[in-house]
């Protein structure tokens, strides 16, 4: 039992030592964040019904060891702490206590962001429950690159299927591209309301690709962004997923309803530049506004739409 406790407080410890660090937006240089506040987009797509207060959390977790995480997360609490204050669209509360999934804390929350959270973040029940509850009763949900990579640990994908099936599938197989190669994005919906920043352009970025397996489908899912197949070249010898290598089917961004609630998730922001991508950076406020409840937008999935 001793052994257990001191085992417990570890596992604090580590975890405020991760939440200091990953918070604090001390390594981001004065010219960094004057990139990112340029970016920051001056009004946001929708007025709030009311005040809203949006939970950011970062974990990065192994074997339940807490590690650094992504290079990009503090610039990533910083664009989205900046883009609520400056349009007032929400304010932020940025954590690392899983203590927040409680729900006598969660329920303070309009919706909640994973930013590149990593790992089995808690195995409690009652956490989990409490998190789904939360999304199903009516609040939001949103994920940002690795959050597809969480409740999960390679090369198992069975640790919370349900998270999953919320959130709309979970990453596996690899990198097809990898942070530094370039890749081409086009709108799958060029006047859908979350696209709005891309004026129905398509544009190039580098980050880190992920492709995704089951429960991944455009049957569930309304696709907004996707690899432009015709003008990206699938990189040879990279482990691709036969099903994506047949249907070139690699999306970037989607939302789905998920009981009463909306869930929005973006694989771009592995890259700390990311951040201070204006459009992109529309995009995430875009998504970030229909997941609190003041953007109205269609969840039809891609494959029923317009039927």
């Amino acid at each position: 039992m001793r052994q257990k406790l001191k085992s417990i407080r570890a596992v604090l410890v580590i975890w405020c030592l991760l939440s200091l660090t990953s918070i604090s937006v001390g390594a981001i240089s004065p010219q960094e964040r004057k990139k990112i506040e340029d970016a920051i987009p001056e009004k946001a797509p929708a007025a709030a019904k009311r005040a809203r207060k949006l939970l950011v959390f970062n974990m990065d977790i192994k074997d339940g060891v807490v590690r650094k995480g992504h290079a990009s997360i503090p610039y990533g609490n910083l664009a989205i702490e900046m883009m609520g204050r400056k349009t007032k669209a929400y304010e932020t509360v940025v954590s690392s206590d899983i203590a927040m999934f409680r729900p006598e804390n969660i329920r303070q929350f309009d919706a909640i962001c994973f930013n590149n959270t990593t790992g089995v973040l808690f195995e409690d029940a009652e956490l989990k429950k409490s998190l789904l509850d939360f999304i199903s009763e009516g609040k939001g949900f949103i994920g940002i690159h690795a959050a597809a990579a969480t409740f999960v640990q390679w090369p198992k994908y069975d640790q919370w299927p349900e998270f999953g099936e919320m959130l709309g599938g979970y990453e596996n197989g690899g990198h097809p591209w990898k942070y530094n190669e370039w890749i081409t994005i086009k709108p799958d919906e060029p006047d859908h309301v979350l696209n709005a920043a891309f004026k129905g352009k398509g544009f190039r970025i580098s980050d880190e690709v992920f492709q995704f397996q089951k429960p991944y489908s455009r049957d569930k899912l309304r696709v907004l962004l996707s690899i432009d197949m015709d003008k990206t070249e699938i990189i040879k010898g990279r482990q691709i997923w036969p099903e994506r290598r047949k249907d070139k089917d690699f999306a970037v961004s989607w939302i789905r309803g998920y009981g009463k609630g909306r869930v929005f998730y973006c694989f771009l922001g592995h890259n700390p530049q990311t951040f201070w991508n204006r459009p992109i950076l529309q995009h995430y406020l875009a998504g970030i506004q229909f997941a609190l409840g003041d953007l109205p937008a269609d969840t039809t999935p891609s494959n029923k739409a317009g039927q």
